[in-house]
């Protein structure tokens, strides 16, 4: 089934440690965006928040560079331990030797991808990645992109998948139906009432579409795939 992660970015800075708080018992992970103003027309998380969160947080923590420049930071990243990082094709050419590193240190590495760029592109990679990171919206913001679930039912069969731009509970059953492993979810989250309360309806919103869809009789947000 499709499981839950939080865009930490989409949390009120002003209160983000209890935010974090308010959600981790519902959600799989927590989802570490990164952004230079480059590559991305916005600034995201800090090294020095990603480093307390990954000494104080039990959840997963996955990181996606949207920087023009993911080297250093993916070797930074990973050498703390965080469970993924997810490096965008677009901003490097030398990708098979990111993901060498990132893997080496013990973290995984996924391709990330513009909503524009061809799908295609994961094919050249098969070998060197552990999954992929759809972008279903603009890089820093913007709205859902109409051809989102056209272009996810292109990439490759039984490839780990997360999907990460303007998710909503009106998607969930459609990316469940299309066996996407992770969801992202950031405003819709945070942005829209009591997080605690959107974070546990949002996970068995996704348990139960899961179990609709595949015949599972245990829908608790524990049974979610980790």
């Amino acid at each position: 089934m499709t499981a839950l992660s939080a865009s930490v970015y989409a949390a009120d800075p002003f209160h983000l440690a209890e935010e974090i708080e308010a959600v981790l018992a519902n959600v799989e992970s927590l989802h570490l965006d990164v952004m230079d103003g480059v590559f991305a027309p916005e600034y995201g998380l800090t090294a020095r928040t990603i480093e307390a969160l990954s000494e104080s947080t039990p959840k997963p923590l996955d990181v996606h560079l949207m920087v023009a420049e993911p080297r250093q930071p993916a070797v930074r990243f990973s050498e703390l331990g965080v469970r993924s990082i997810a490096i965008h094709v677009e901003a490097t050419e030398d990708f098979k030797e990111l993901s060498r590193i990132v893997r080496s240190n013990g973290s995984k590495a996924y391709a990330a991808l513009r909503h524009t760029t061809p799908v295609a592109v994961l094919e050249k990679l098969a070998d060197q990645l552990d999954g992929c990171l759809f972008l279903t919206a603009p890089a820093g913001g913007g709205a859902f992109d109409q051809h989102a679930f056209t272009r996810l039912a292109q990439r490759p069969a039984g490839l780990y998948t997360v999907v990460d731009g303007k998710i909503d509970p009106g998607h969930f059953k459609r990316l469940d139906q299309m066996q996407v492993d992770l969801a992202v979810v950031g405003a819709a989250l945070f942005s829209a009432g009591d997080a605690e309360v959107r974070s546990e309806a949002f996970s068995r919103m996704l348990g139960e579409s899961g179990s609709k869809e595949r015949g599972v009789s245990d829908a608790s947000p524990s049974s979610l795939r980790r």
